[in-house]
């Protein structure tokens, strides 16, 4: 297991290894680098062991998959929650091995081989997840940093 990121001005490539588990690792690195917000541009490689969901009108509908797939595209954003600890809301298009292709809200997944991502950090916005009605879902709000 292990990562290897590195950061110029506003993009962050990074590297994850066989074994690392995505959404805490991603996590991990992005608090360590102080982000207040960011976009997933791209992520490829294999997950493992991954859930998806659909949101649907009683909650999301999950399902679990446990052989490998490859990790065709994940996108989505990162976000600060009202307690400063950092949210990943990723979404992912799989395909299995015979070339069926699976996609969703990605709960969670285990690297499997490697996996290869480039975040942007935009300049001058911060992105938070705040509940916006009282027992609703928290959502995305991105708010302009002044200097």
């Amino acid at each position: 297991m292990g990562s290897t990121l590195v950061r110029s001005g506003n993009i962050i490539s990074l590297r994850l290894e066989d074994g690392s588990d995505l959404l805490p690792e991603l996590k991990h690195l992005l608090e360590k680098e102080a982000v207040k917000g960011a976009v997933i541009l791209s992520a490829i490689g294999m997950l493992r062991n991954f859930t998806i969901g659909w949101l649907g009108p009683e909650g999301y509908v999950k399902k679990e998959y446990n052989e490998p797939y490859e990790l065709l595209s994940i996108s989505g954003t990162v976000n600060i929650m009202e307690d400063g600890g950092v949210f990943i809301h990723p979404h992912a298009a799989l395909s299995g091995r015979d070339h069926s292709t699976v996609g969703g809200h990605l709960f969670s997944g285990v690297v499997h081989n490697t996996l290869e991502a480039v975040l942007l950090v935009p300049e001058g916005v911060s992105y938070y997840r705040k509940e916006l009605e009282e027992g609703g879902y928290k959502k995305f709000c991105p708010q302009r940093e002044e200097n």
